[in-house]
């Protein structure tokens, strides 16, 4: 039997901070993401890998008044321009979904909500309320949706979940590190931590680690370096590093069987320091047997894991 990968990135741009007073790390308008994207598109079809996107709901849309009906908390899209893509293309970016869909690969676009909700503070109605019309809007670009990665990790109730179509959700779970080294050593070389999937209330969860693990914390994460106490450090070696990170992460989950989910947010990925290492990583899986590994999209886990 062979080993399984999931990797998914989180479309969000400037919905993942919408609520925070800070877009440092984004580029005017998206534009370096929405490039990387496209070179991971194309690098992905190179190699034949498949990738969930999960994008935030708002994003589908090409042009808003600002105003959105709901049981939303005062001030909630306070951030939300009102305008159209070529004005706001940090709020608003079908062309990301249509790349997506248009590639050879056949990737997944997944749930982020429909406005980066957080899900744990959030009514059941209100989580209802995202779902639907996250429904409706891939009901027009690509068809129900039925895989969600909530905002910051924040779990939502499976049931709200299940109700609303969705089959399989990305959770964050952590391993505990009993010294600060330990903890260090586990987010640059490893070993990734291994977490066999679950089916709660009906929902498949497929796990990942709280830090994007895809990309790297010692490289810059999008426009932002990384702390203070990695710079220092070569960044050939700190690249070799993840790149090793990444390998062995993948050997182990084909040595043990047990599924693998790597994942980071567009942004971080959107610089060159990050690119090398994943173009390369991408070159690796595409070498590997399908007898040894299989790259599976959340929704291909949950046709294979969850009763219909």
């Amino acid at each position: 039997m062979a080993g399984t990968l999931t990797i998914s990135i989180e479309i969000e741009l400037g919905w993942g901070v919408h609520d925070l007073p800070t877009r440092r790390h984004l580029s005017e308008g998206g534009r370096r993401e929405r490039e990387y994207l496209g070179r991971l598109l194309r690098k992905a079809d190179d190699c034949g890998v498949p990738i969930s996107f999960d994008v935030v709901g708002h994003l589908l849309l090409a042009e808003c008044d600002g105003i959105h009906d709901g049981p939303y908390p005062e001030g909630w899209f306070d951030a939300d321009p009102g305008t159209d893509v070529e004005t706001d293309g940090l709020f608003y970016g079908p062309d990301t979904a249509r790349a997506v869909l248009d590639a050879d690969v056949d990737h997944e676009l997944c749930t982020h909500t429909f406005s980066h909700l957080l899900c744990d503070r959030a009514s059941d109605d209100l989580l209802s309320t995202e779902l639907e019309r996250v429904g409706e809007l891939h009901a027009d670009v690509d068809g129900d949706v039925v895989s969600i990665v909530p905002p910051r990790h924040y779990r939502p109730n499976n049931e709200v979940l299940r109700r609303n179509g969705i089959r399989v959700a990305r959770y964050a779970r952590t391993e505990e590190s009993p010294t600060l080294a330990h903890r260090l050593k586990q987010v640059t070389v490893g070993p990734h931590p291994e977490w066999n999937l679950r089916v709660n209330d009906g929902v498949l969860e497929t796990y990942c680690t709280t830090y994007p693990s895809l990309t790297a914390g010692t490289l810059r994460s999008g426009r932002e370096p990384p702390r203070a106490e990695f710079r220092h450090l070569p960044l050939a070696a700190r690249q070799r590093a993840h790149r090793f990170y990444l390998e062995r992460a993948t050997n182990r989950a084909i040595e043990s069987e047990v599924p693998l989910h790597l994942w980071c947010h567009l942004y971080d990925l959107s610089n060159e320091e990050q690119w090398s290492v994943l173009g390369e990583y991408l070159e690796f899986l595409g070498d590997l047997p399908d007898e040894e590994l299989e790259v599976l999209t959340m929704e291909s886990l949950a046709d294979r894991y969850l009763e219909n």
